[in-house]
């Protein structure tokens, strides 16, 4: 019986030499990727690959005799070369083909010796033949099939050789292959690589990586990571070597990838291992919970301080910020803006800013990014809604309210315009800051904060019917503007954070170490008397009338007066006092007079003390009226210079009008605070105590609580 097998494995084998060849490798650990990558390919239909038939070596004929023993063999003829593409790759000066075929013909064939002149014609030449070679070398492979047709159909008895056969049929399959990736056929990429192994070597790394994007896209990440492997186990190209580690990385869970790091050669996947660590500095930086390693944070300061780009100094910015460090945070971000980092540097700069309570700071920067997006839009417009609301309300110049105003007018931005209605509040402007409020509710009509402050606007301008409109309102959804309109005293003493209800309020340490309140929202302080209730007693006729229809017009002085003091009993007193300036312009010297003293009132209801004097002083007026006037308008410049915190010009003012009117017991609580708050705690105590005699007055009781607590912690 004869058996003639067929050595397909030596076969595909010499293909792989011949492909690793072709990238100058002289040293191969294993033969094409089908061993190392085949599992991947277990559900796909497996057909072994055709061998060049001149790579087969000659068949063996077994003879039986009667010894079965001890069988009778013959020895194989030698095997026919064919070294026809190896001289002429010489011959055109072609190493990297050269060396291709080189590998592939001694992994065919062992025992064969290459020419010791490649360059000679050892055998015939064969110019057709020479010729397909060329095309073949020149990616021209349709015309090699067409020649090879050509060459058989005019000569039956010639034969092509296998080697040109075997890697036509080679790049035709990797043709195929790249076609089929790029239109995203996973299966059918799959099928390619199974059916044609001997493309799929270190000569043709891409083919690897279009196989292994498959598998991933067909959820085999485990045999995805067999085909890097093989890169990484047989193949030296330093690029091919750190772009199989990039695919891996970009497409690899990265249990995965710890697994190929392991195949590194002397320190070449560095760049490799800086990804690893932005990626987990990044995670964490969208994920305050989840931290990078310490030897992460290094590696990737390392690289920012050493680079001239933004990105390493950006990532570090963001991971510092949202991790509690925001003074790092500002630097990286300084430095990434140095290095044309761009709106995002300047965004977070500007947030990094504001969490260092540097507002003003954040604010400047913040306005030179308005433009570039609305990320850095909303992070100018959160931080200058902190900057409005400090207490005490910071000094900005008149070009920096504009541009804030400007940018909340344009992003109708309800927490920026409550912000201007508390700065505007705290300044003492309280019919500017109501104006605030009102436009923050009308962007939001949710908006509790700026609804809370508009309650305490109307509670100081004595608008009880707007005040009970917007506690009926807001009532059930907020107790503390419910408290606003049934606290049973005027809440005179201050606030800490609009948070805090006085009851609760506590001290804080000034800078020479005495305990002083703060104020947050402004002064919730009574007027004395009621400037409304003023203008109602000197204007009976006026103030008696029922105004249900508009305040009427003409442009006479006396009716600009009478529409003055009509807008004035309705709560409107910045159009009250326009209405008052034009009486005062075109009226006679009496209307000029009244309109005068109506325009000190208005400007007292907007909370403008300083314009209500100079208005006052234009005014003629009979001695009660006048004594009235200025009572009022020194409670007003009393309660301002608290808000400012110059308590003892407070102080003095407070004394100023105690010679024109009885203290109230409200103006007496207030001063009380003065002295806690100048550290003159017998004083205040002396006023507390009396009040509380007097009342049982649970603010006195307050003030009496923290002078006991500050002389108790002074003591220790």
């Amino acid at each position: 019986m004869l058996v003639k097998p067929i050595l397909i494995a030596a076969a595909v084998s010499g293909v792989a030499f011949y492909t690793l060849g072709r990238y100058g490798h002289d040293k191969v650990s294993r033969g094409p990727a089908q061993g190392v990558i085949q599992p991947a390919f277990a559900q796909a239909p497996q057909q072994p690959p055709r061998p060049p038939a001149e790579a087969a070596p000659a068949p063996v004929e077994l003879a039986q005799t009667g010894a079965p023993n001890h069988p009778a063999t013959t020895p194989a003829a030698p095997p026919k070369v064919d070294e026809t593409a190896l001289r002429y790759f010489a011959a055109q000066g072609d190493t990297r083909r050269y060396e291709a075929e080189l590998a592939r013909l001694r992994a065919l064939y062992p025992e064969w010796k290459p020419p010791t002149d490649p360059t000679s014609q050892g055998q015939a030449v064969d110019p057709e033949l020479e010729r397909m070679w060329r095309l073949f070398a020149e990616g021209k492979y349709g015309e090699v099939r067409a020649a090879i047709a050509q060459r058989g159909s005019a000569d039956p008895n010639w034969r092509s050789p296998a080697d040109l056969i075997a890697q036509l049929e080679t790049v035709e399959a990797r043709q195929r292959l790249v076609n089929a990736s790029n239109a995203r056929q996973w299966e059918q990429v799959i099928r390619l690589g199974t059916e044609t192994p001997a493309m799929l070597t270190c000569a043709n790394v891409d083919a690897l990586w279009r196989v292994a994007e498959a598998l991933i896209q067909t959820s085999k990440p485990e045999r995805a990571r067999d085909a890097y492997a093989y890169v990484l186990t047989n193949c030296t190209s330093p690029a091919e070597r750190v772009g199989t580690m990039q695919k891996a990385l970009a497409t690899l869970p990265e249990n995965l990838v710890e697994a190929l790091l392991s195949q590194e050669q002397q320190n070449e996947f560095v760049s490799i291992r800086d990804e690893i660590a932005r990626r987990h500095i990044g995670k964490a930086a969208e994920d305050h919970t989840q931290k990078a390693t310490p030897a992460e944070i290094l590696r990737i300061e390392a690289l920012a301080n050493a680079g001239s780009t933004p990105d390493d100094a950006l990532l570090l910015g963001f991971y510092t910020l949202h991790h509690d460090e925001p003074a790092k945070a500002a630097t990286w971000f300084q430095t990434a803006l140095a290095r044309n980092g761009g709106p995002k540097a300047a965004e977070g700069a500007v947030l990094a800013l504001g969490k260092s309570k540097k507002y003003q700071e954040a604010e400047t920067l913040g306005a030179q990014w308005l433009e570039a997006g609305a990320a850095n839009r909303k992070a100018y417009l959160d931080a200058i809604t902190v900057l409005l609301t400090q207490e005490p309300p910071p000094r900005l110049d008149r070009t920096v309210i504009e541009r804030i105003v400007k940018a909340v007018g344009q992003d109708k931005y309800a927490a920026g315009a409550g912000a201007l209605g508390w700065y505007a509040y705290n300044a003492g402007q309280i019919g500017p800051a109501g104006t605030w409020f009102e436009t923050a509710l009308s962007w939001d009509r949710g908006n509790e904060p700026a609804a809370y402050g508009l309650a305490l606007v109307r509670e100081r301008l004595r608008d009880q019917t707007g005040l009970r409109n917007l506690v009926a309102d807001w009532g059930s959804r907020s107790q503390r503007i419910a408290d606003v309109l049934d606290s049973p005293h005027p809440r005179s003493a201050p606030r800490a954070e609009h948070q805090r209800e006085i009851r609760q309020m506590k001290g804080v340490e000034s800078s020479d170490g005495r305990s002083t309140a703060t104020v947050r929202a402004g002064p919730d302080k009574p007027m004395g008397r009621d400037a409304t209730t003023f203008v109602e007693s000197a204007k009976p006729s006026v103030a008696s009338r029922a105004f249900d229809g508009n305040c009427g017009s003409g442009n006479s002085g006396a009716a600009a007066l009478q529409r003055g003091w009509c807008l004035l009993n309705r709560k409107r007193p910045v159009a009250a006092a326009q209405a008052f300036e034009a009486a005062r312009r075109d009226g006679n010297a009496q209307v000029a007079s009244d309109a005068a003293a109506g325009l000190a009132y208005a400007k007292m209801q907007q909370g403008l003390t300083t314009e209500a004097t100079v208005a006052a002083s234009a005014a003629n007026l009979p001695p009660e009226r006048r004594k009235e006037l200025s009572t009022l308008l020194l409670a007003e410049q009393f309660y301002a210079q608290y808000d400012a915190k110059d308590f003892n010009g407070a102080l003095i003012t407070l004394s100023q009008r105690s010679r024109l009117a009885p203290e109230t017991t409200d103006l007496m609580l207030m001063r009380g605070w003065s002295y806690y708050n100048l550290g003159r705690y017998d004083e205040a105590s002396h006023i507390f105590e009396t009040l509380y005699k007097i009342n049982k007055s649970p603010e006195a009781l307050s003030g009496l609580t923290a002078i006991r607590d500050v002389t108790k912690r002074n003591a220790q």
